[in-house]
């Protein structure tokens, strides 16, 4: 019996351990599996962050896909829908990155602003803060304006099937396009615009530029369609030609096509050497004789005679004159004719989608016609004074002598001598100027530079 009762005690701590272990093994097996899809999941939720940070995806196949041989694009839409998508690079791939090479010109001696801080520095630092020099920039988290955090980095077009996105991803600044359910990733390289109105964006794809769909609009810090663009559509590739880029650079090696460029030549902005000339024989020679006193291998506007003064700004501030030959080959010095067409031929010389034609304009004016006043006399391009209706209306005083000689003096609340701007060059909106958004069209205002007397902008200034 005790021989019996060893035995099945032997026989029973078999089984136990036989069922443990079996146990421990399902046990640990679920631990395993549990482990694996643990991992699975982890590597699948970064598959899926990786394609929701960048996308690249091929069209469904309810989508239409056509080459457009003579414009040199891809165009993707819906069979049911006259919308679609415009962009230079195959669908379902990436934008190629810009390819590093040779020069196709010699720079004719543009050196950049940096240059000009060793003699001037007082002038180059208080240059960086001006619209001309922020007329173009890179893109990066202190030039770009917008928002790029969720909930307020969206753009809804009118059509529920097309919108956009702003992407922050490192170093990188994208705008993602959302076409039913597909959906690709454009990047941000260069800002056009200051800021005054708006930014908008340009794009490599191997060494063509080419405009963004979406632009930053200051007035209601709100993302917005670039002008002229249809809303509802995605277009992307709109190329920059030469005269886009003359008007908010130094410098660029044209490579022609229309919008291709030597993308290691850019010298951004519009600096120094627009108003100046190219400084490369004024640099060299200053640099070997630095106690001469008299300027050499450079101009000063400042010393030229009245209208040639003026045309220095005239290449981009007398409306939309079409190029003659090549971009950047007027210097300081030379007539807009011998570079430019003709600006439109029309009596009353409306805004433009850049300028508000002040060149024109200016002319026109009764103060400009009775005096030898030049566009300096207002503005100085070394220092920031945007916005400074005291300061400009203080270098009127410098004629006009006393607010009295206005003729709604006085009156009570008003000081006249501190904004003459707003009554006699005030702000308006234009039909050429036209943004489109889901909301409906805006028409963002610019400064007019024919000086008169405007009952209405009186009325309406008078009233404030």
């Amino acid at each position: 019996m005790r021989n019996l009762n060893y035995k099945h005690w032997i026989a029973l701590v078999s089984i136990v351990l036989v069922v443990a272990w079996f146990g421990y093994d399902a046990m640990q097996s679920k631990r395993d599996d549990a482990l694996v899809r643990d991992l699975m999941k982890a590597q699948q939720q970064r598959s899926d962050s990786e394609t929701e940070l960048s996308p690249v995806s091929e069209p469904p196949a309810d989508m239409v896909v056509n080459w457009i041989s003579d414009e040199n694009i891809w165009f993707v839409g819906k069979y049911q829908d006259g919308g679609g998508v415009e962009i230079p690079f195959r669908p379902g791939e990436s934008r190629q990155q810009s390819e590093d090479v040779a020069p196709r010109h010699e720079n004719p001696g543009f050196v950049g602003p940096a240059e000009c801080q060793e003699c001037h520095q007082e002038k180059y630092q208080s240059f960086l803060a001006t619209g001309h020099y922020k007329t173009s920039r890179p893109v990066n988290e202190s030039t770009i304006d917008g928002s790029f955090q969720p909930g307020t980095n969206t753009f809804q077009t009118s059509d529920p099937n097309v919108s956009f996105e702003m992407i922050h991803q490192g170093d990188e600044f994208l705008q993602r396009t959302h076409f039913f359910d597909w959906s690709f990733d454009v990047p941000m390289d260069i800002i056009m615009g200051s800021s005054k109105m708006a930014q908008t964006y340009l794009y490599w794809h191997k060494d063509g530029l080419y405009q963004l769909n979406v632009t930053h609009i200051t007035d209601g810090n709100q993302w917005i369609n670039s002008p002229g663009y249809i809303d509802g559509d995605a277009a992307y590739a709109r190329p920059i030609p030469q005269r886009c880029l003359e008007c908010h650079m130094t410098y660029f090696d044209f490579r022609g096509k229309i919008n291709h460029y030597t993308p290691g030549s850019m010298i951004l902005g519009v600096t120094c050497e627009r108003c100046h000339g190219p400084a490369k024989e004024h640099v060299e020679f200053h640099r070997e004789n630095r106690d001469a006193r008299e300027a050499v291998g450079i101009t000063n506007p400042a010393d030229l005679e009245r209208l040639t003064q003026m045309e220095v700004c005239g290449q981009c501030h007398g409306g939309s004159r079409h190029l003659k030959g090549d971009a950047l080959s007027f210097r300081p010095g030379d007539h807009l004719d011998d570079h430019y067409q003709p600006p439109d031929d029309e009596l009353d010389v409306k805004n433009s989608v850049h300028t508000s034609n002040q060149l024109t304009r200016l002319s026109q004016s009764e103060c400009f016609l009775q005096s030898q006043m030049t566009c300096i006399d207002c503005h100085d391009p070394h220092h920031n004074e945007r916005g400074n209706q005291k300061l400009f209306s203080s270098r009127c005083m410098a004629c006009h002598k006393s607010e009295s000689d206005c003729g709604f003096f006085p009156h009570e609340g008003v000081e006249f001598a501190e904004n003459c701007v707003d009554c006699h060059m005030p702000r308006r909106s234009t039909e050429k100027l036209r943004l489109k958004s889901v909301e409906g069209d805006v028409f963002p205002p610019l400064r007019d530079h024919l000086i008169r007397i405007d009952h209405e902008a009186t009325k309406v200034h008078l009233a404030k």
